[in-house]
């Protein structure tokens, strides 16, 4: 509905950004289920051949079913300067100035470590809690994975639609960064983002598949959220997974405002996202096992 309204068209991404969403998103599932396939000779003589069948089918509807939140998600990332063009950038600027300017000496401090394994960093450390949760999770008991899958792709679904509440590009439109990777990332992203406001639904039209992944969007960090996401639920049934998550958080908080990806609000917005799609995830699974109980015989 919201492509039709913008005559925006829905295409499948080229080879390069179909790469990156797979290895980025989809890798999780692909070593879960051979996990899965290493021990079927061995189940198949023990005569449990359909147990293992119906558990790699399972694994391959988790991932489809995440390739197509992921697609509608690139997609709606990248309409929504034409869905939504206004910019809310001035606003979480003065927020930030007001309200966080005691991370600019912290933020200085960065900016004097130039490494490229340091710049890697924060999409290094989301993706370790990315892969650690689905796996960890997935092996230890199907009813947290899909707690913990579900309130996954509820942060990205939402978080799509989030994105054309009060639209923002990011504070790097103000400020110098303190990752050097981080911006030369941004600013190509930028020179797509005017050419998609200059080109409109017709640039669309020629240029989607090769830069699905490069829409610009900074409110609410759905990296915080699904970081949050990942933290919440190792605390809850896994706790020395959360452990390694807690340093892994802090400094997403922290390397997400450093690299001047997002205002301190994003943040907190991205906290109240990842609150809410844990609270539908729990509702929802603790209905679905309710009614999926045997009935007692009166």
């Amino acid at each position: 509905m919201l492509g039709l309204a913008i005559h925006a068209p829905f295409k499948f991404p080229s080879e390069g950004a179909l790469l990156f969403i797979g290895w980025t998103y989809l890798l999780p599932f692909v070593l879960i289920s051979i996990w899965i396939l290493l021990p079927l000779p061995f189940l198949i003589y023990r005569g449990e051949l359909k147990k293992t069948v119906h558990q790699v089918i399972q694994q391959i509807s988790y991932a489809l079913c995440l390739a197509i939140i992921l697609m509608l998600h690139f997609h709606i990332k990248l309409w929504a300067p034409l869905i939504n063009p206004a910019s809310y950038d001035p606003v979480y600027e003065a927020i930030d100035q007001a309200c966080f300017f005691w991370m600019d000496p912290l933020i200085s401090w960065r900016g004097q470590f130039h490494h490229r394994w340091l710049d890697n960093l924060y999409f290094n450390v989301f993706m370790f809690m990315f892969f650690c949760s689905f796996i960890v999770h997935n092996l230890n008991s199907q009813s947290e994975f899909r707690r913990v899958f579900l309130a996954s792709i509820l942060v990205q679904a939402l978080g799509a639609v989030s994105y054309l509440i009060a639209p923002a590009v990011g504070p790097f439109i103000y400020h110098q960064g303190a990752n050097n990777h981080v911006t030369q990332v941004q600013h190509a992203m930028l020179i797509t983002h005017q050419a998609l406001l200059a080109g409109g639904a017709h640039w669309l039209e020629d240029h989607t598949g090769k830069y699905i992944a490069a829409g610009l969007a900074a409110m609410p960090s759905l990296h915080l959220a699904a970081a949050f996401v990942f933290l919440w639920y190792a605390r809850k049934y896994r706790r020395w997974l959360a452990w390694f998550y807690w340093p892994c958080f802090l400094w997403i908080i922290f390397e997400a405002m450093a690299s001047r990806w997002h205002y301190g609000i994003d943040l907190i917005a991205g906290l109240g996202l990842a609150y809410g799609s844990i609270f539908l995830s729990n509702g929802w699974m603790k209905a679905h096992e309710t009614a999926s109980e045997p009935k007692a015989k009166i």
